[in-house]
């Protein structure tokens, strides 16, 4: 008790403590006043690293974007009222894409809530839904069953953020004044603070379901996997020898990151009926998160299988295709390690029987020739956002990041694709598929790797979220492509608002701006880009090393996308 009444903040200052002994490495800290305890503590912790974000909005994504690359907890902080609401955008992209955030809102007194007093607003749960689970610390820390909460509170809050599945968790930290050190004063840490570990267990399938599965398996000839949103690369190789040794097709978006995935959104926009049944699996199983490709979410739902697993850790029942028939809660390294394992036994077992491949080639067969029509298309087109994005694309350079946007800019992307051989990790926000936030998520991903890192952005969500740029760690290793059609594109190409006499002003929100200020006004090295030429000339020594990060600005002409769309609509339309 002695140290409380030294300094009645210990509590609050041994939370960066707490923080740096499991392993949260890294804290965005929002200036503010109420939070003014628990931002000193967090700077003057040695093995915090500290980052001062003005704008709480791109500060809970960039904070979001460091845990994306390093996969540890990052915390956040902001000080009371609504400050803490500006996290929410982040926090619930962080939540859907099972990212782990420690989000600290500094907050007043309870007592002092809706009297009139400043920055005062009702903060205790304010993010609802969108967060593992909401905690509040007791205002007064005057005595030791205060103290006891306070840790108790951290180590479960950090330990729920990496349980899985992982995400964000909300403390709210209410804190009386005075909340500044006195002169003089120093910031101690109670090296003996107490640590509770959340020991980890792994699920596992009995050998009665593994039994049941073989039969189902052995009993379908047309088996299919499909692979949602960010999955690693222990089970990208064994999914690879599943698809290799039992040739079964594996299909994902480009946001998969399976490098050996079948990415079917071309080719599943045929509107030929027979050659869409002819891809009909008996057998569907299905991993990870969201899709992108509307095309392959309506062709499982118009060619149900007789079959779906879909294998999540995640307790809730989620069923985009509308299919589902076995929810198994647990990983899908482990599920597809133990299905590789038990179907080598058998092939052993049974003799090295060759595969039926009829159904696997035709998968094979259409994905290659989609990749041929496509390429042959973009490069008979007029300069387009289309080609500008294969033209990208093509010069990401190997073993980088790579960021895309929402909109428009990760269709395109899922369309083209990437070169396997490239070793490119993908990242984007489909958590939500908001607008906000991708460029911030990329700035905090630079901040944390020494790989370059590429954002290929909209206009729209570009200048939405130019207070990415808004602090002073940009770093070098950054390179940001802006496609400017002067407005929201995507809605000149898609069916429904493109008909509505009120798209131009109310859909589409036409704009005249240019990244040209806001690059130089950061201190980035900016270029301009009106033609084909210019970009093919231009990628060469954008992605050279530089002391600075890099901005491209790829003008375009906004009516004529949506035609060039439209022709490959009509294309792939034929396709069989």
């Amino acid at each position: 008790m002695d140290s409380l009444k030294n300094n009645k903040l210990s509590p609050i200052h041994n939370i960066a403590e707490i923080c740096a002994r499991k392993d949260v490495q890294n804290a965005i800290l929002c200036p503010g006043s109420r939070s003014a305890a628990l931002t000193i503590a967090m700077v003057r912790h040695p093995e915090i690293q500290t980052y001062s974000i003005s704008d709480e909005r791109s500060a809970g994504f960039i904070g979001m974007g460091m845990a994306q690359v390093t996969e540890k907890t990052v915390a956040l902080v902001c000080t009371s009222g609504t400050a803490a609401y500006n996290f929410a955008p982040s926090v619930a992209e962080a939540f859907f894409q099972e990212i782990p955030l420690l989000v600290l809102t500094a907050d007043r007194p309870p007592e002092w809530i809706h009297q009139y007093d400043g920055q005062t607003i009702y903060q205790k749960d304010i993010f609802g839904k969108h967060v593992k689970k909401s905690f509040e610390l007791p205002a007064d820390y005057s005595n030791n069953d205060s103290v006891w909460q306070i840790e108790r509170i951290l180590n479960e809050a950090i330990n729920l953020t990496q349980t899985s599945p992982k995400g964000p968790v909300h403390i709210n930290v209410p804190i009386r004044e005075p909340f500044y050190p006195t002169d003089n004063e120093e910031i101690t840490f109670n090296k003996n603070i107490r640590l509770i570990e959340n020991v980890r267990t792994e699920k596992k399938l009995t050998k009665e379901f593994w039994q049941q599965f073989q039969e189902i398996w052995q009993s379908t000839e047309r088996k299919l996997i499909i692979v949602g949103h960010r999955q690693s690369s222990e089970l990208n190789e064994t999914l690879n020898k599943i698809s290799e040794e039992f040739a079964v097709p594996v299909v994902g978006d480009i946001i998969s990151n399976v490098n050996t995935a079948i990415n079917a959104d071309v080719f599943l926009s045929s509107k030929n009926t027979e050659f869409l049944n002819s891809l009909k699996p008996d057998l569907l199983i299905t991993c990870g998160k969201s899709i992108i490709s509307k095309n392959l979410k309506l062709f499982i739902r118009n060619n149900k299988p007789r079959y779906h697993f879909h294998i999540q850790e995640n307790g809730e029942l989620i069923d985009p295709f509308q299919t589902l028939t076995h929810k198994i809660e647990v990983s899908p390294e482990y599920f597809f390690n133990q299905l590789f394992e038990d179907l080598d036994f058998l092939k052993f077992k049974e003799g090295d029987e060759e595969e039926d491949e009829t159904y696997f080639q035709k998968w094979k067969q259409s994905d290659s020739k989609a990749k041929l029509q496509l390429n042959q298309f973009l490069n008979n087109i007029e300069f387009s956002e289309f080609k500008a994005i294969r033209n990208v694309l093509d010069k990401l350079p190997e073993n980088s990041i790579f960021h895309v946007a929402n909109s428009m800019p990760v269709r395109y992307a899922n369309l083209i694709g990437l070169k396997m051989a490239k070793n490119i990790e993908i990242f984007a926000n489909r958590g939500t598929s908001g607008i906000d936030g991708s460029l911030s998520s990329a700035v905090g991903s630079a901040l944390k790797t020494d790989k370059m890192v590429t954002c290929l952005i909209g206009d729209m969500s570009f200048f939405y979220d130019r207070n990415a740029f808004w602090n002073t760690y940009l770093p070098d290793n950054l390179r940001v492509i802006v496609l400017n059609n002067h407005g929201g594109n995507i809605f000149n190409i898609i069916d429904g608002p493109n008909r509505q006499p009120e798209a131009a002003d109310y859909f589409v929100t036409k704009q005249t701006f240019s990244a040209y200020q806001t690059a130089t006004e950061s201190g980035l090295v900016y270029s301009k880009i009106l033609n084909e030429n210019e970009l093919n000339e231009t990628l060469i020594d954008f992605f050279s090393k530089s002391s600075q990060s890099k901005l491209m600005e790829i003008e375009l002409d906004g009516s004529l996308n949506p035609i060039v769309f439209a022709k490959y609509k009509r294309l792939m339309a034929e396709f069989c």
